[in-house]
C-alpha cells in the first residue's frame, strides 16, 4: 500500500481501506454482483472430467465402450465450497464454522497407547457393575 502512495497510518490498518466507500464502489465496478452470482451458480453445479474404464472380459474382449474415454462427474469439493460460501454470504454460517475450518488431529503412536491403556476392573463399590 505504501508503494502506491497510501499513508503510513492507512497501510498499518488495511481494513480502513477495504471498509471504505471508495473500496466498495471499486469492487462493485470491477467485480459486479451479477458476475459473482453467475460464477457461484456454476460452482454449485461444478463437474470435473475423469477417465472412464473400458470393460474387458476374461478373454480380453471388450464388453462395452459406452463409458470409454473421459466422462464428467460432479465435483463435490467445489460444490461444497460454493454451498459454504453461499451460507456465509447470506449470514447463516459464522466464519469459524464450515468445511474450511481448521481441524487439529493428535496422532499418538500405538506404543504409547499400549503402554498407558490398561484394562480397568469394575469398582467393587459400584452397584452398576453387575
Amino acid at each position: 500500500m505504501r508503494e502506491v502512495g497510501y499513508s503510513v497510518s492507512t497501510s498499518e490498518t488495511p481494513q480502513r481501506l477495504t471498509e471504505s466507500k471508495a473500496w466498495i464502489e471499486l469492487m462493485d465496478e470491477h467485480i459486479p454482483d451479477g458476475d459473482l452470482l453467475i460464477k457461484h451458480k456454476e460452482a454449485l453445479n461444478a463437474v470435473k472430467p475423469i477417465g472412464a474404464q473400458i470393460l474387458i472380459d476374461k478373454d480380453g474382449n471388450t464388453i462395452s465402450k459406452e463409458n470409454e474415454g473421459m466422462i464428467e462427474v460432479p465435483d463435490q469439493v467445489v460444490r461444497l465450497k460454493a454451498v459454504e460460501l453461499g451460507y456465509r454470504v447470506k449470514g447463516k454460517l459464522k466464519p469459524e464454522e464450515g468445511a474450511a475450518s481448521e481441524t487439529k488431529i493428535l496422532v499418538i503412536p500405538s506404543e504409547l497407547i499400549n503402554k498407558y491403556d490398561t484394562p480397568t476392573a469394575p469398582d467393587a463399590g459400584d452397584s452398576s457393575a453387575g
